[in-house]
């Protein structure tokens, strides 16, 4: 079981619905999610040599790129026969990045589940690689060949994502009663915020595919029914509220089941309005988690989020009355961040009806338009990718601020806010056991001593 109610342990959607997608195929697949099961490196190697796979696919990311790559060579070392594929944000972005070791033979670009059966059509049967597409690889002499990218894939046509073998009882959300299952009522998003990366890299700018209501119903049930113990649900889209009559529809085919279940969003405070809020606080919706990244109005224009501040402060007001709780997310260092525009976002997030914040130190993302800025700017500090964790370092300086003091920024963002007895009072309200108590107590403690 996760240690308690405020600890934060995602869902591997992507590796999850290959899984799937595969075994649909007929393929007998292995999924292992070593940090829900926190496996250390010695027993994940032990089970893949085991079940003797002919191939091996595995997401990296920008931070984890140069441990990934690592612990592949290790993979390989022990495992000559076998073929690693990688996959991830990052190599979508840069696919020769993934290739630097010889332990990895392929890098997917984008989302990787049509795209790993076709590969293994074509090394089982001796077909073109050439004509997989999305696939980047080493040609005979060397030279790295990256494939015309895939169409998006129509998500209403793939199976449920694999669950049964994973570690339910360990994926958990802040704020939400445990087991929570992930779930995705979408992909992609249609706005072109510039820092946002699985929209630029994994899927495609612009494009939104929202999955219809009533499938998405259909999973909550089927999972429901495969996993009784579940106690919540978390919609982890881009943006899950997309499409009004959507929306509507969504809560009808709750209603017309007499479906109520615990469920949280992430989504735009712009595209809800009362007599939404109402309809969904009635299915189950009890947290609605935004990103609003700054308070500051020229910093977002320039993001391009297009957020209209003023509506969001109602949006969040109203879902606070209607008794849903409120998670904002803000982004400390976007572009023209400045001492004043920090102040400005902490009298901003001041104002709202929220129960929780989370502050991050804004990170350009290689495949994300901040990334080029960054670059055309030379606004660079460091290009290590372990120190892009989005969290406590900051890798550029903004045209009026440091690094260094990009990240004190975020610190005193924290404990203007954190600290505040409004928001002190609020966020005891997440207090479910002692497990709870000792999270919130921690957080504070390391923030204080920080």
């Amino acid at each position: 079981m996760p240690k308690g109610h405020n600890s934060y342990l995602p869902f591997p959607f992507l590796l999850a619905y290959t899984t799937a997608f595969l075994e649909s195929k007929g393929l007998d697949v292995l999924l292992i999610d070593g940090v829900a099961e926190r496996c250390d490196w010695e027993s994940f190697a032990t089970r893949v040599q085991a079940f003797a796979p002919d191939l091996v696919i595995a997401e990296t990311s920008t931070t984890s790129l140069n441990y990934d790559l690592a612990r592949m060579q290790e993979l390989k070392t022990a495992n000559p026969a076998v073929r690693i594929v990688l996959y991830g944000p990052h190599l979508s972005a840069r696919p020769e990045d993934g290739l630097t070791t010889p332990a990895v033979d392929f890098v997917i670009v984008g989302e990787p589940e049509h795209t790993a059966y076709e590969l293994i059509q074509a090394l089982t049967n001796g077909g073109n690689l050439a004509e997989v597409a999305s696939l980047v690889y080493r040609e005979a002499g060397g030279a790295v060949r990256i494939n015309a990218r895939r169409p998006l894939t129509d998500i209403n046509q793939l199976p449920y994502p694999k669950r049964h073998g994973l570690a339910m009882d360990r994926y958990s959300v802040p704020g939400f009663p445990t087991p929570v299952v992930y779930i995705y009522g979408s992909r992609g998003c249609p706005y072109r915020c510039t820092f946002c990366q699985w929209p630029q890299t994994i899927f495609e700018p612009g494009k939104y595919r929202p999955r219809d209501a009533e499938k998405i119903v259909d999973e909550m049930e089927y999972v429901l029914q495969e996993f009784p113990r579940t106690r919540s649900f978390y919609f982890a889209d881009d943006i899950f509220n997309l499409g009004r009559a959507r929306m509507l529809k969504f809560t009808d085919e709750m209603k017309r089941r007499n479906l109520r279940v615990p469920y949280g969003i992430d989504g735009r405070a712009d595209h809800l309005d009362r007599e939404l809020l109402e309809r969904m606080a009635e299915t189950g919706l009890f947290t609605l988690r935004v990103g609003i990244e700054s308070g500051d109005v020229d910093v977002l224009k320039k993001t391009r989020k297009g957020l209209d501040l003023e509506k969001t402060r109602e949006t969040l007001r109203i879902s606070h009355d209607l008794g849903i709780r409120n998670h904002i997310c803000m982004m400390i260092g976007l572009a023209e961040e400045s001492w004043q525009s920090v102040e400005n976002t902490i009298a901003y997030v001041k104002s709202l009806a929220i129960d929780s914040v989370q502050f991050s130190v804004a990170t350009p993302f290689p495949g994300t338009e901040y990334y080029r800025y960054v670059e055309e700017q030379g606004l660079w500090k460091d290009q290590d990718w372990s120190e892009f964790n989005g969290w406590d370092t900051a890798v550029m300086h903004t045209t009026s601020m440091t690094a260094d003091e990009i990240q004190q920024a975020v610190t005193y963002a924290r404990r203007k806010v954190y600290f505040s007895l409004r928001f002190i009072k609020r966020r005891l309200g997440y207090i479910r056991d002692v497990r709870d108590l000792a999270a919130i107590t921690g957080k504070a403690w390391r923030l204080v001593t920080a």
